[in-house]
């Protein structure tokens, strides 16, 4: 028969690290009056500790708040890679980048699209 995983929110984690952290709590104790594993929390304080030191978590989310930041703007630039990618292979990079060209680009999920205005003027 197979357990199923404990999952801790975020901000239980940040409460636990804390006491270790910032009470000089030891692990233990601590692990033991929250009902959790001793490893588990001498895991977290291990992953906290390397994210103050600058340390970019991999494949898991960051528990502090500039970690979390820079995995989010890091999301957003592969992100634009791909659409600037997009755009390179549908050759519609060169029709923005043209002085004379005038239109919008309209995005839909990964479906995008160029479209022609015409443009009119007036001459009285």
């Amino acid at each position: 028969m197979t357990t199923k995983r404990r999952e801790y929110t975020r901000e239980f984690k940040l409460e636990a690290i804390s006491l270790v952290v910032d009470h000089n709590r030891k692990v233990a104790e601590v692990a033991e009056s929250l009902g959790i594993g001793i490893s588990t929390l001498d895991n977290w304080v291990r992953k906290y500790k390397k994210e103050q030191q600058g340390v970019r978590p991999t494949k898991v989310l960051a528990l502090t708040d500039d970690q979390r930041r820079i995995q989010e703007l890091e999301r957003e630039v592969r992100q634009l890679k791909i659409e600037k990618d997009i755009l390179n292979e549908e050759g519609l990079s060169e029709a923005l980048l043209r002085p004379d060209a005038r239109g919008e680009l309209c995005s839909s999920g990964l479906q995008l699209c160029w479209h022609r205005t015409t443009s009119t003027s007036i001459v009285d």
